[in-house]
């Protein structure tokens, strides 16, 4: 009975391991820690990014409830409801369940006084291109080039064969 016991206990322990070593919980958890510190210095457009990484890393129904916050402290009520619907329909025994459903109410109600914006995430503005990046530059260098060139052409020659001091050369 004891062996059998011991057996099941280093199984079970054996299990958890190796379900704690999988590669997408690790990347999940990884989003999910860097989610948490942004989240707490009120970067809720990064945090989101994160919490939405962990969500495509591993689908944990938790993770919707986090993005739903941050997209309800960003002032997207659509998809904050939407978020912390999808939420409880994956988890519907959840522990928070009255909170999230007080949630979805709260911003039902300030949806409909016209509350809330869309989220959309700014790109940040395109660098300008170095000089040497644009084309009338290159035009401009090969046009004082080719001058240049035919500048120093038309001033250094001369009519007819260029005089020596050797004389004649008779092939």
């Amino acid at each position: 009975m004891i062996p059998r016991l011991l057996t099941l206990l280093v199984l079970c322990f054996t299990v958890s391991v190796a379900s704690a070593d999988d590669p997408a919980t690790r990347a999940a958890r990884r989003h999910f820690d860097r989610g948490e510190k942004l989240f707490a210095l009120g970067k809720f457009d990064d945090a989101l990014d994160e919490y939405q990484k962990a969500f495509d890393a591993k689908p944990i129904p938790d993770f919707l409830f986090n993005i739903g916050q941050c997209y309800r402290n960003l002032g997207d009520y659509d998809q904050a409801i939407f978020s912390y619907k999808k939420y409880l329909k994956l988890e519907p025994d959840a522990s928070n369940k009255t909170l999230v459903e007080k949630l979805i109410d709260d911003l039902e109600a300030k949806k409909q006084r016209g509350d809330g914006q869309k989220f959309v995430k700014q790109a940040p503005p395109p660098e300008p291109k170095p000089i040497y990046k644009k084309w009338w530059f290159w035009t401009g260098v090969a046009v004082v080039g080719v001058a240049g060139g035919v500048g120093i052409y038309e001033g250094t020659k001369t009519s007819g064969p260029p005089a020596t001091t050797l004389g004649p050369i008779v092939f």
